[in-house]
């Protein structure tokens, strides 16, 4: 993880949050009304405070402490503070004990983690919705990087979860899946 967290941190560094954005693939989908939401590998905070606006409670996880630092912060300036749970965490290690089985809502944006595909269903409550945007070979005009997914990746994975996709689109780079959790 200390690399992981240094390379973000570096990263993170001269860098501000932009404007508390929903996640990439929500537009057309109803959301549950409220709950919690883990918003994995959260960055700046933009979708965790977003989350937060509307009338989530949220625990935002990242490998750097200047992202969770910045997260908190961006909570504050929106005053949704005492609704964001923003920590440093090892996502290598999964996900924390409190959230299994929890989420309304789990967000995942641009972090490619494919051995926390499970722990990632596993987090949402019956019916609650998943979110992963992940860097995509599909539509690059370059080589891609070692961050890039094949083609299909995350349709793939996770259809061999306890998840419903709703929706699965890749294109210009990126590849973003929505999925729900079955009822009980």
């Amino acid at each position: 993880m200390r690399d992981d967290a240094e390379r973000w941190n570096a990263r993170y560094a001269d860098r501000a949050p932009g404007e508390p954005n929903p996640p990439k693939g929500l537009p057309a989908l109803e959301l549950p009304a409220g709950g919690l939401c883990l918003d994995v590998a959260c960055g700046l905070g933009e979708q965790s405070v977003w989350a937060a606006l509307n009338g989530f409670d949220v625990v935002a996880l990242d490998a750097s402490d200047v992202a969770v630092a910045a997260t908190r912060k961006f909570a504050a300036d929106h005053g949704v503070a005492e609704f964001v749970d923003a920590r440093v965490h090892d996502l290598d290690a999964g996900l924390p004990g409190d959230v299994v089985g929890e989420c309304a809502l789990v967000v995942c944006q641009r972090f490619r983690g494919v051995d926390l595909y499970p722990h990632l269903a596993a987090a949402l409550a019956p019916d609650g919705v998943l979110v992963v945007t992940v860097l995509s070979e599909v539509g690059l005009d370059a080589e891609p990087g070692p961050y890039h997914a094949p083609p299909g990746d995350l349709s793939i994975a996770f259809s061999q979860l306890d998840v419903d996709i709703v929706s699965h689109h890749e294109a210009n780079g990126e590849a973003t899946l929505v999925a729900r959790r079955r009822a009980r």
